[in-house]
């Protein structure tokens, strides 16, 4: 059986450990499903690779973060107390980009690339996602070389402290 992968195409030649473990039978879809990790059930007509599931992970989390600057107060004060700041995150070996938007009380995500970003962050895959996991901490990726940063350094810190802030609060309510 061959597998491509819904969103870029590519022909999946393996697939994670915990899929294989856990490949089921839908009763409501009639369809195979197995669990890819961070992305959940799906079904096989949907399977992901590796990359597509990361990065499908990666702007998971920042929905969330988005969600919690309208559900938490402590966390939209934070954001009301910044000036507006655009980050554009590269994915330097998935080819993915993503923009984020912070300040003046709001959180914004997006794909792709943002016309005005502020800040320009890049790095591994890997990297990003451990991040945005609570994982890895921004400073050890940036010492170590896998966190490249350019623009204002001061927003920077300012923005990963966010991230931090709101995998704290979202574990505090019982998220993610």
């Amino acid at each position: 059986m061959s597998l491509k992968c819904s969103s870029c195409g590519r022909l999946i030649e393996t697939l994670p450990i915990q899929c294989g473990y856990s490949i089921t039978v839908n009763n409501e879809t009639n369809q195979w499903e197995c669990c890819m990790e961070d992305c959940g059930m799906i079904s096989f007509d949907e399977f992901l690779c590796n990359s597509c599931c990361t990065n499908k992970n990666i702007m998971k989390i920042n929905k969330t973060i988005e969600r919690l600057s309208t559900e938490s107060e402590e966390f939209n004060e934070e954001l009301g107390l910044l000036k507006r700041q655009v980050v554009q995150n590269t994915l330097f070996n998935s080819n993915f980009k993503y923009w984020v938007e912070f300040g003046g009380g709001e959180f914004k995500y997006g794909k792709g690339e943002i016309d005005g970003a502020t800040i320009m962050v890049s790095s591994p895959q890997k990297t990003m996602n451990q991040i945005l996991s609570g994982n890895l901490d921004f400073f050890k990726a940036f010492f170590n070389g896998d966190l490249k940063i350019e623009g204002d350094l001061q927003y920077t810190l300012v923005y990963f402290y966010l991230i931090k802030l709101a995998l704290e609060i979202n574990k505090e309510m019982g998220g993610i």
